[in-house]
């Protein structure tokens, strides 16, 4: 990660996020490191930081861009961000309304 690999950004932030490697859980690194992530276009580094903006961790709520990032991201077929949409439409959390048929789609 520190030598500039996009795709070990995005892990080093997955390992701050659920508190993997023997590193706890730590959103303010987990954000810095996937936000360096998306920044050279890493699809996984868009979806984490898609979720932590859109449930505003460790940074202030933006659902508009964390859903921005988290659809890029789902558009791509990143598994996680896939995740993440499917559980907010069926939730109906936040900006997404309640909609079974998206839910399942993602």
């Amino acid at each position: 990660a520190e030598a500039g690999d996009p795709e070990a950004m995005s892990d080093l932030s997955a390992c701050y996020i659920f508190g993997r490697s023997g590193l706890h859980e730590d959103y303010k690194q987990a954000y810095l490191w996937c936000s360096r992530a998306a920044d050279f276009n890493s699809v996984s580094g868009m979806a984490y930081r898609g979720m932590m903006l859109f449930m505003g961790r460790p940074v202030d709520q933006n659902e508009t861009e964390g859903g921005v990032l988290l659809g890029i991201a789902a558009g791509q077929n990143n598994a996680y961000a896939c995740y993440v949409l499917g559980c907010k439409y069926f939730q109906g959390d936040s900006a997404l309304p309640k909609n079974h048929k998206l839910a399942k789609y993602w």
